[in-house]
């Protein structure tokens, strides 16, 4: 009895405790990564990557991918700079990009749905239309000039004393977590990607759930790109293609915490701050960056593994 509470407390808590453990460690063992202007450094840093992140999460929660992700954050934040270079209010450098990235996962939706090519390769397709269309606007170069503080500070300010993007990134956590868990489009989520047939014979149209979900995704790759050139103040074509990996790498653990299997906001963000704690602490420790892929790859197959290995066992039980 006592090994079956111990498996379920692994099962539930292991991705969490291991986050723990690895806080722990560098805090005695690297200097400066305790100090609170690190641990601040550490939530600016992942604040991106977790927006991206929480899209992607609804993809998956309802049985799909997206790999177009970082490729529409790309075009979105050219678009965004070459809007506001060009002397555009504000609010219309963040509602374009924002409208593009709807456009990206609605003809993302509708080819899956309606035409029943598979997301991978759809979302593939797109990844390479949004990688022409930025390449075309920018012709493979930055975007640079001066940009207002309205804008700039979107992804450079303060509110009460917290960095805009800690903010934006919680409110995004917080919203996506009562989208999925509190409200009647949350359940039908789940419940699309949990059975998608039986979730059709109890009269839902799972196909525009399926869309939703995608849309979702897009819009928030679209919203990380206007950020991220706010952060720069600069648009760069490139500017957030590395996200591609770390956002599967958020989702993937994300999976392992609570709810073994299962995608969730809450989990998602658990995920996002060990790829941050790693990141940052590895760097802080003089670790060369292929030596931070390898510690982190490897860490992401134990958490995944240990945790799917308990959950078997006690299904078993």
């Amino acid at each position: 009895m006592n090994k079956q509470r111990i498996a379920k407390v692994i099962t539930k808590y292991g991705t969490m405790i291991t986050l723990g453990l690895i806080i722990i460690g560098f805090s005695l063992f690297v200097d400066g990564f305790a100090a609170p202007k690190n641990l601040v450094n550490i939530l600016k840093q992942i604040a991106l990557l977790t927006v991206i992140a929480e899209g992607f999460t609804m993809c998956l929660i309802v049985d799909e991918l997206d790999l177009s992700f970082a490729n529409i954050a790309c075009l979105s934040g050219i678009i965004s700079g070459g809007l506001i270079l060009a002397g555009q209010p504000t609010i219309i450098a963040i509602i374009v990009p924002l409208l593009v990235g709807f456009a990206f996962g609605l003809a993302s939706g509708l080819l899956v749905t309606k035409v029943g090519i598979s997301s991978l390769i759809t979302t593939l397709a797109m990844s390479i239309l949004a990688t022409g269309l930025t390449y075309w606007i920018t012709g493979g170069v930055s975007f640079y000039g001066e940009m207002p503080s309205s804008f700039l500070m979107l992804g450079r300010g303060y509110f009460l004393g917290i960095p805009s993007l800690i903010l934006i990134m919680l409110v995004t956590v917080v919203i996506s977590h009562i989208l999925i868990n509190k409200t009647k489009t949350g359940i039908y989520l789940q419940a699309t990607g949990a059975n998608k047939e039986a979730t059709k014979l109890s009269g839902v149209n799972t196909d525009v759930y399926k869309v939703l979900a995608l849309i979702i995704c897009s819009v928030a790759a679209s919203f990380a790109g206007v950020l991220l050139t706010s952060k720069l103040g600069a648009a760069n074509p490139e500017a957030a293609s590395g996200y591609m990996m770390d956002t599967f790498a958020a989702a993937l653990l994300g999976t392992t915490v609570l709810s073994i299997g299962l995608a969730s906001p809450i989990g998602t963000f658990i995920g996002a701050l060990m790829i941050g704690v790693l990141n940052n602490g590895m760097t802080l420790a003089g670790a060369q960056y292929f030596m931070q892929d390898i510690i982190k790859g490897i860490i992401i197959i134990l958490s995944v593994s240990i945790a799917s290995s308990q959950a078997r066992k006690l299904a078993r039980n």
